[in-house]
């Protein structure tokens, strides 16, 4: 691939600038001459930046239309191709650019912070290109990952990489999250510090020492990549899964410190918008976006609030869906559009003020929650516990939005009641409570891991599409989605990402396109057509 023929060194002013803004400015190399004037803090951003592009546009696009949170606009047109199943090949193609220019960056970040002894950037380096490394094989598939970043004449000249197999990039990813492991030391006399865009800030606003929220991060993330395997290697995960648990440096995860979910924040200025936002920006500001029936209609039967706060009502308190691709022929208003905390809605500048979010609180409350359930972690906290503890940290991190809706359109003050009113409901007796909100407590190891599932889609409503799309292709859950309408190619739905035509006219090695409805090798899961 060509990435591998250059070092792709940006220095963290240019890329704040330029990459995090849109899309279309991401695919800019440095000269090569000019690497010895990299930094580890300049490094540290760039890579960071790439991954906050590469997941947070088309990742996050393809992910909440076949999330379902989101179809197309009838008033707009841009991504018609998403609701018809035939995304064209480049279609997420800045994406697995962006992906590729990160772990680029992220590689000779831990050759620099090697050379240097700088054992703390060189652990977030390892722990970054596996977070990075798993975006692109969950949504692609097989891809280069051993010979990937070995472009430059003094790691090989490997400019034609191979493809390694899904379950091999696995292997790998637990590998450099064991070996980031070994270098995390908390007491160590150089830090990072705002130069780390995802723990930086939070670390100097909490108080707490930055290794330690990385430390969280490798947990979390390591108890995410062994229940992806859930389906096809249960045995390989469940024993990683207790290792973890038995290891007291290992068994802490994100929730367990103030300020831990891991995103990129947006909107310090004019220029560091959202890059999504920033993408829609660059389509005149077109709403292209509106809410998804599928989920909309279910969030409106469950009287979960957090509907206000992903979706936008059309008057009062009226919410409308548009069933997923129903975009042709019906009138282009009066539909729901996505809201600025999850940078859907392109005429609203506090959309570029929406985090990127990589691993969330609440995501690793029902990582937790399904582990337990499955038996594979000690039930210190039980299953139940945890799973409530993800509703409320969901709850929790969009309160701004839920208080302001409330004062909105109820009145009164900023309260915190409505989060407590609908756990509250979900855990009496009352006639409309929310039906996904109520445990299975006595219910088998398949019920519980439905609710945790379908309760964790709703959390990653708009803000975590892609990792929604890769656990309902993992499980299954939520159960209801309807085949899109405007679908070109039947009763079926896609299970992949496209890999771009670059690398059929670049990489010797490309072995062809893997068509869209091929499973990716986690993907297991025989419920209808999935």
């Amino acid at each position: 691939m060509s990435i591998n023929k250059k070092i792709l060194v940006a220095s963290f002013i240019a890329v704040l600038l330029g990459a995090s803004s849109c899309k279309k400015y991401l695919n800019v190399n440095t000269n090569p001459n000019y690497a010895q004037v990299a930094t580890v803090k300049t490094l540290l951003p760039a890579a960071e930046l790439y991954v906050g592009t590469g997941l947070g546009v088309d990742l996050q696009v393809a992910g909440n239309f076949y999330a379902q949170f989101w179809t197309q606009s009838p008033g707009a047109s841009q991504f018609h191709n998403f609701d018809q199943y035939a995304p064209g090949q480049d279609a997420s193609s800045y994406g697995w650019t962006n992906l590729y220019n990160a772990e680029e960056n992220l590689y000779q970040l831990y050759k620099l912070a090697d050379s240097q002894k700088n054992t703390q950037y060189m652990a977030i380096a390892l722990l970054m290109q596996a977070y990075t490394f798993q975006l692109i094989t969950d949504g692609w598939g097989d891809a280069p990952c051993k010979e990937a970043l070995k472009g430059q004449y003094t790691d090989g000249h490997l400019v034609n990489p191979h493809y390694d197999p899904q379950d091999s990039i696995y292997t790998t990813i637990l590998a450099l999250i064991d070996s980031a492991n070994k270098l995390i030391n908390p007491n160590a006399p150089i830090l990072p510090g705002t130069d780390d865009l995802i723990y930086g800030a939070a670390a100097a606003t909490n108080q707490v020492n930055i290794m330690t929220y990385w430390q969280n991060f490798s947990n979390t993330l390591a108890l995410k990549v062994y229940l992806r395997m859930s389906q096809v290697a249960p045995g390989t995960a469940a024993a990683g899964i207790a290792a973890l648990y038995a290891n007291p440096i290992t068994s802490t995860f994100i929730g367990s410190a103030a300020g831990d979910s891991a995103c990129i924040a947006y909107g310090f200025n004019s220029a560091n918008n959202n890059p999504l936002y920033a993408d829609e920006l660059g389509l005149t500001g077109t709403r292209n976006f509106v809410g998804s029936a599928s989920c909309l209609d279910t969030m409106s039967v469950e009287n979960d609030p957090r509907l206000w706060v992903f979706y936008q009502p059309i008057s009062g308190a009226n919410f409308v869906g548009l069933q997923q691709g129903l975009y042709n022929g019906i009138p282009y208003t009066g539909y729901s559009y996505p809201t600025a905390y999850v940078a859907g809605d392109g005429q609203n500048s506090a959309s570029g003020k929406a985090p990127v979010n990589l691993i969330t609180n609440y995501e690793s409350f029902f990582l937790q929650a399904e582990a337990v359930a499955r038996g594979w972690a000690p039930a210190t906290v039980s299953d139940m516990s945890l799973f409530y503890n993800g509703i409320q940290a969901s709850f929790n991190y969009y309160s701004a939005g839920l208080n302001a809706t409330y004062v909105a359109y109820y009145g009164g003050t900023a309260t915190s009641t409505v989060d407590s009113d609908y756990l509250t409901q979900a855990t009496g007796s009352m006639a409309n409570a929310p039906l996904w909100a109520q445990y299975p407590a006595a219910g088998t190891v398949q019920q519980k891991v439905q609710y945790i599932i379908t309760q964790k889609w709703f959390a990653m409503c708009g803000n975590q599409g892609f990792e929604a799309w890769s656990e309902w292709r993992r499980t299954g859950y939520p159960s209801w989605f309807t085949y899109s309408v405007s679908t070109i190619i039947g009763n079926t739905f896609p299970k992949r990402l496209l890999y771009p035509t670059s690398e059929s006219t670049v990489n010797s090695n490309y072995p062809g396109l893997a068509p869209l409805t091929s499973r990716v090798w986690w993907d297991v899961t025989a419920a209808t057509d999935h």
